[in-house]
């Protein structure tokens, strides 16, 4: 029997701080925002926030995949905010979009491996593997990924991580 080996390898940095992440996240999507004429808004703490024990490729693998989702389902003139709230165990990164949402039903199913839950966007550029690596990418880290309805229409997208 063949040993099947992890798909990806994390490389840990102890003293990482995600808000600069983000900021670094943020900046190398604004020429696409303005390309696809969305708006696109970044909300940090405005206290400093503790580091963070994760792999910084990976997290930002798992934002660019969230991030890349939203563009694609927000029509023009919608925007997408991304975001990192810190609690008192965890720290939760989001991306937050005015697009079509997600009937509750599918909410469940599309972290699973080649769903696509709407079958008149089946686009040749996205397979169905997306949010499968990111929700893989969130359990290596002992996080979680969720989807939630954005108030006023939508679809959220929150990792959580938790202090290490």
């Amino acid at each position: 029997t063949p040993i099947k080996s992890p798909p990806f390898r994390l490389f840990f940095r102890p003293l990482f701080y995600l808000d600069t992440l983000l900021l670094k996240v943020f900046e190398s999507f604004e020429s696409q925002a303005m390309a696809h004429q969305l708006r696109w808004d970044i909300r940090l703490p405005s206290e400093a926030i503790p580091p963070c024990l994760c792999d910084e490729e990976r997290i930002r693998q798992l934002l660019a995949i969230l991030i890349d989702n939203a563009f694609s389902y927000t029509p023009p003139g919608g925007s997408i905010r991304l975001t990192l709230d810190v609690s008192d165990t965890r720290f939760r990164l989001s991306v937050c979009d005015n697009g079509p949402g997600i009937p509750d039903a599918q909410k469940a199913q599309i972290f699973e491996r080649f769903y696509r839950a709407d079958t008149s966007r089946k686009s040749k550029s996205h397979f169905g593997l997306g949010l499968s690596i990111a929700s893989e990418i969130a359990a290596l880290h002992h996080g979680r990924l969720y989807a939630e309805d954005t108030p006023g229409g939508g679809a959220t997208f929150t990792l959580e991580l938790p202090y290490k």
